[in-house]
């Protein structure tokens, strides 16, 4: 294997890169128990042994000047994630033995769980190697062989990726790619995948939906969302402002799960927004800017186009930026316009609007009209409006009283739901998306044992069998 030259992937050799990956995985070689373990023991070393180098690519795309942030969200939770799977993946890949109703026995009945073939992961920048390394772990576990597109925004992270991956993977099963952007990007979904992972916006997402439907190419799509934070008048509120503080800011607000905007109960909202202010500076300080806790936001474009969102509403706190700095400060704004861009699109950004409701019901009313979020949080002492708000509404997730932790978690289902996504990953799920459940029947092979029940003529003795003795195994 160490004589073999990594695939170079561009835009001119997509169809020899695809062809390839096709052959290799009909050859069979990621399909054996050892090959998978091997390869995501490889994956795991490469994590542990350029832990520091990886930490340092996340820092110089994103701004950040201490590791806290990289480590916690970038480097355990794939570690973590790599262990797990690693644990279980024996048992995961061993058919599963279900019950065989009466009417077609003598036989047993098991799911195999198969790999889907060839896919492709499409990876973003936001969190750059978190969320390429643990779906490619999937494809991996699943037997799969895998092109990876990394994203071109984070081109440290991605670049730096690329070479790690292309070194300790197997060159036979896995490609990767962080070079180009739109151009690559648009002529590699236009081709037959077995499964497409995407992680973005909801507008790519359209358009990866569209052209795996031509295919009908199984896809997995974890997209954004305008999240909602609700805050019950019934509140602990300083509770609840020091850990939206947290979640918001984290990572600049760069986040998928990230809170977007809050409906705030009318009785606290002012309480609370001064205990948002007293939080900001508490973890920032007064000037966020000069706080080696505070990251920078992803691209001057991007700087450009958060600053236009002051204008859609009153900024009580905030609202400084530095386009060479990539820098836009913690900001609250309430009472944006409901038409705003700052309503209507994903903020993606440390922009959290404010609206006064007069009670949870309104709140409510406003999230059911608006597109399914990834994300919904509720802030409450009472847990029956708690249980409520969850009955009324849908999203991808829900959580009380804490805001991005469900993420943590591989025992929950990831994923989103109507416009913020489709499918679901974490833990067993993980491997799950990359493999097709395959139903197995293996019946007698001894003529004796055939009934003859099932086989004309059909006589009233039959009828009577069926309707008495098989009817509830048919």
């Amino acid at each position: 294997m160490a004589t073999i030259e990594p695939l170079q992937v561009t835009e001119a050799n997509l169809d020899d890169v695809v062809r390839h990956l096709r052959e290799a995985f009909l050859s069979g070689i990621t399909r054996p128990y050892d090959f998978r373990t091997s390869q995501l023991k490889a994956l795991k070393n490469m994590m542990q042994e350029n832990k520091q180098a990886l930490i340092e690519a996340v820092q110089k795309d994103l701004g950040k000047q201490l590791d806290f942030e990289v480590l916690s969200s970038e480097i355990n939770i794939p570690l973590n994630e790599m262990e797990y799977t690693i644990k279980h993946l024996k048992s995961w890949m061993s058919p599963h033995s279900v019950s065989s109703p009466v009417s077609i026995q003598p036989a047993s009945s098991e799911i195999y769980s198969e790999p889907k073939g060839v896919v492709l992961i499409m990876s973003p920048w936001n969190y750059p190697i978190n969320l390429a390394v643990v779906p490619l772990m999937g494809a991996i576990a699943g037997g799969n062989t895998a092109l990876v597109k990394l994203s071109v925004h984070s081109k440290n992270t991605s670049q730096l990726l690329c070479q790690l991956l292309q070194r300790y993977l197997d060159p036979r099963a896995y490609a990767f790619e962080c070079e180009d952007g739109v151009p690559i990007s648009a002529k590699m979904i236009t081709y037959k995948w077995d499964h497409i992972f995407f992680t973005g916006s909801c507008s790519i997402g359209k358009l990866i939906y569209q052209a795996a439907a031509k295919h009908m190419t199984t896809v997995t799509l974890e997209l954004g969302g305008k999240n909602p934070c609700i805050v019950d008048s019934d509140v602990d509120v300083d509770l609840a402002a020091r850990r939206i503080v947290w979640g918001k800011f984290f990572n600049c607000g760069q986040t998928c799960i990230g809170i977007d905007h809050i409906f705030a109960h009318e009785r606290v909202v002012d309480a609370f927004v001064e205990k948002l202010k007293f939080y900001i500076e508490q973890f920032y300080g007064q000037d966020p800017q000069t706080s080696k806790s505070y990251c920078r936001i992803i691209s001057r474009e991007h700087t450009e186009r958060l600053s236009k969102l002051f204008m859609d509403g009153e900024v009580v706190y905030g609202g400084k930026v530095d386009l060479d700095d990539k820098y836009i400060s913690p900001t609250i704004i309430k009472n944006p316009r409901p038409d705003s861009i700052l309503m209507t699109d994903e903020i993606f950004g440390p922009i959290l609007p404010i609206i006064s409701v007069k009670d949870v019901h309104e709140a409510v009313n406003i999230t059911r009209d608006k597109p399914l979020p990834l994300a919904l949080y509720i802030f409450t002492k009472n847990s029956a409006t708690a249980e409520r708000v969850i009955a009324a509404t849908r999203s991808g997730a829900s959580i009380v009283n804490d805001v991005l932790v469900h993420f943590l978690n591989h025992n929950l289902p990831f994923g989103g739901v109507g416009e913020s996504g489709t499918g679901a990953y974490h833990g067993r799920l993980t491997f799950d998306t990359f493999t097709h459940k395959r139903p197995v029947i293996k019946s007698t092979k001894y003529n004796a044992l055939d009934v003859p029940l099932r086989y004309p003529p059909y006589t009233d003795n039959k009828t009577w069998i069926v309707e008495k003795v098989t009817r509830s195994g048919m």
